[in-house]
């Protein structure tokens, strides 16, 4: 097939790829010699596979911190150890987000095997050591923030197969979640497959969410200066402002509270006072 398109389009168009070939080639025959040098020295307690492209033939990816177990810390130095006895004038730069993991994990049921991302490996790693941890623990504990950490979350404890559960209901996942490894998981499979959210749908989730809460934001607002008026028939635009944070969990700028007022008058429920344009009525 190379031979066709480079006949076809030229050797330039082909170069990349042949280059990402030859480059697999090397990357497995390297995997080879690690793995055999692994089972020769019992030097480590898990499979550890490196797969190496380089920069030249491969796209770029922007680098994800991430706190990984010791275990792996270990064999990741000594593959490192072993890659520069053969090119130490190379240097190498991991890519946890792009890995995968294979977990032998203890449910009431049996052992299942779940092959996980890196970043669900090692938040999973985590429950083996407490059964209850909260959303900052798993952050400090792996490194991962933002929407990183939260589709990771919600992939092991809000899709269909739930590895571990949450006290809050629903997609969200907040700062103040607690999770739970769920001992009681069941499947059929004795290998599972966790995947992982994908980007975009994090991000329309989060955008969705954010236009649900400043529209109901935007509703509170409105109750509360009726209500505010409504109680005491007149106030003036200093009043309502002192008033408007008790009768509200969120602040508001005075800004957003004057477009409110605007607004609550377009639609008759108050309006301004003919001599003082700074006090507002209720009208009933």
């Amino acid at each position: 097939m190379i031979q066709k398109l480079r006949v076809e389009y030229g050797p330039g168009y082909t170069k990349r790829l042949e280059g990402m070939l030859r480059n697999m080639d090397v990357s497995n025959d390297l995997e080879g010699k690690f793995t055999n040098l692994q089972q020769a020295q019992e030097t480590s307690g898990i499979d550890f596979h490196a797969t190496i492209p380089t920069q030249a033939f491969w796209p770029a990816y922007e680098s994800l911190p991430l706190v990984i177990p010791l275990d792996v810390e270990l064999a990741q130095e000594q593959f490192v150890q072993f890659y520069n006895k053969k090119h130490n004038d190379r240097k190498l730069f991991w890519q946890p987000n792009l890995g995968t993991c294979l977990l032998k994990v203890v449910f009431d049921e049996g052992i299942k095997e779940l092959l996980l991302t890196i970043m669900q490996g090692t938040v999973l790693l985590l429950f083996s050591e407490q059964d209850m941890l909260s959303y900052e623990q798993i952050q400090e504990n792996t490194g991962l923030e933002g929407v990183e950490l939260i589709r990771t979350m919600q992939s092991l404890a809000c899709g269909k197969l739930r590895i571990l559960t949450k006290k809050s209901r629903g997609w969200d996942v907040a700062a103040t979640d607690v999770f739970t490894f769920n001992a009681a998981f069941k499947s059929l499979h004795a290998r599972i497959k966790i995947g992982q959210i994908l980007l975009k749908e994090v991000e329309r989730e989060s955008k969705e969410v954010e236009e649900h809460v400043q529209f109901d934001r935007m509703y509170q607002v409105d109750v509360a200066i009726v209500r505010i008026l409504k109680a005491r028939k007149q106030a003036d635009h200093p009043t309502l402002m002192s008033e408007l944070p008790g009768q509200l969990k969120f602040n508001s700028t005075a800004t957003e509270v004057k477009e409110h007022i605007e607004t609550l008058i377009e639609c008759d429920y108050l309006k301004r006072d003919d001599t003082d344009p700074s006090v507002y009525h209720y009208l009933a």
